[in-house]
């Protein structure tokens, strides 16, 4: 028995041994490969390092270009090198870390260089020369542009000398910290602390700072509810019992929301005025009962019943049991195009499944109308000769500058039988748009 013994705890032994030893070539694998991985990750992350200096170094050398440049081709050809290499920068950017870990300010830089430079290009192709003001604004644009460059150079430094820590927040890391080493994200925040004092550019677009700091028009005016009446709206949008809701974060933007949720569907209600603002549902649709035509119908039925009146049908398309129509503001024949609803219907009950009204709150308000030089008739005369004209409307209608201009809306049709909607501003001699008309089996679409 004692032998047996014995042999159990040497058999014992032997199994513990080999455990051991079979943990350890595990660890050591496993350990190997985290190496490997952490070696790729820091030569990539080299890389789109080395890439953002390319890129930031083609902005900073283009700018200051186009503050010498005096003709509109030419300004163009640099305005494109500039977009281009914005959004390049952008989208290396984005592989390196994120606006939330304190990288906004150098996102909004890399979208308002390329937007500001495009916005200049066309000044001066419609013959204005850029001003003292829009020539120092290229100046202190390309400056920034440099200082950047030489901030990721000198990250690119603290990783090769591994005073720069790529994998983990230093807070967690105190005995990297006590070493010296620095948060990659964080040298990302104190590059983006330098922009904080660069100067609010002379311009209008998507990405000005005037945009940016834009308030909801459409309830700017309205009193603002309580999160008690929200909640009783919320449930009538969403079919169920107050009860039954989940109070969502707030949104606490230029369109300050209440928002609520049910299973897979949510809504978003202004603060000021409780309206609809978003719709969303997580479910899918069955199988297709009802036409395109009928679900246009209940969306537009949906809008009237909720309060958004006078919203016409401007372009819908089909798609996985849902019908989506784009809807604009319409009054007095003319077309609102920035006030813009969509909606979705499913096919198979005619139910609404979600909707977008944020660009018509944004948007909408009483407007006084640019007066009209170019009459309808002299928009028409200018059309191009491949093109004929099947029907009319008005548009006020969005200039790259960000004012609005009031549109001649031709409808036409070219030689191979291809629909184009021109838009002809009724203040000027030219087009402000063109967009080209897809129709098929999945809606109607123009772009």
């Amino acid at each position: 028995m004692q032998n047996s013994s014995g042999r159990g705890k040497t058999r014992a032994l032997s199994f513990l041994s080999a455990l051991c030893v079979l943990l350890l070539a595990l660890s050591l694998v496993s350990a190997s490969r985290a190496k490997a991985y952490r070696t790729q990750l820091l030569h990539t992350a080299n890389q789109s390092l080395s890439q953002l200096c390319t890129e930031l170094d083609t902005i900073r050398t283009s700018l200051q270009k186009s503050g010498y440049a005096q003709s509109g081709p030419m300004l163009t050809k640099l305005s494109a090198a500039v977009q281009n290499a914005a959004a390049g920068a952008k989208l290396t950017l984005s592989q390196l870390t994120t606006e939330e870990n304190g990288a906004a300010t150098l996102f909004r830089f890399l979208s308002q260089v390329g937007d500001y430079t495009a916005a200049l290009s066309r000044r001066v192709q419609g013959g204005k020369p850029l001003t003292q003001k829009q020539k120092e604004g290229l100046r202190a644009l390309s400056a920034y542009a440099a200082s950047l460059c030489a901030a990721a150079n000198e990250i690119r430094a603290g990783l090769d000398d591994d005073t720069v820590c790529f994998f983990a927040p230093a807070a967690t890391l105190p005995h990297q910290k006590a070493a010296g080493r620095t948060d990659f994200d964080a040298v990302f925040l104190a590059a983006g602390e330098k922009l904080t004092d660069y100067p609010a550019l002379p311009y209008d677009g998507p990405f000005s700072d005037r945009r940016q700091k834009q308030t909801a028009k459409a309830t700017e005016a309205l009193d603002e509810i309580s999160p008690q009446t929200a909640r009783s709206r919320a449930a009538k949008f969403l079919g169920c019992a107050e009860a039954e809701l989940v109070r969502e974060s707030d949104e606490d933007s230029a369109l300050a929301l209440y928002c609520f949720s049910k299973g897979g569907r949510t809504v978003g209600l202004t603060k000021r005025g409780g309206l609809l603002c978003y719709l969303t549902n997580a479910g899918f649709a069955g199988k297709s009962e009802i036409s395109a035509d009928a679900a246009v119908r209940a969306a537009q039925r949906f809008l009237s019943e909720i309060g958004y009146k006078n919203m016409r049908e401007v372009g819908r398309s089909t798609y996985d049991g849902l019908c989506t129509v784009d809807f604009a503001y319409s009054e007095k024949g003319v077309t609102y195009d920035a006030d813009r609803i969509r909606v979705s219907v499913s096919l198979d009950n005619a139910a609404v499944a979600a909707a977008d009204a944020r660009p018509f709150l944004m948007h909408h308000a009483a407007r006084v109308l640019p007066q009209q030089t170019v009459s309808r008739k002299q928009a028409v005369g200018a059309l191009a000769d491949e093109l004929d004209l099947l029907d009319y409307g008005a548009v006020l209608i969005a200039r790259d500058d960000g004012t609005e201009a009031l549109c001649h809306a031709l409808h036409c049709r070219d030689k191979d039988g291809r629909e184009v909607y021109v838009y002809a501003d009724s203040g000027r001699p030219e087009e402000t748009d063109i967009r080209l008309v897809t129709r098929d089996d999945d809606g109607v679409l123009a772009k």
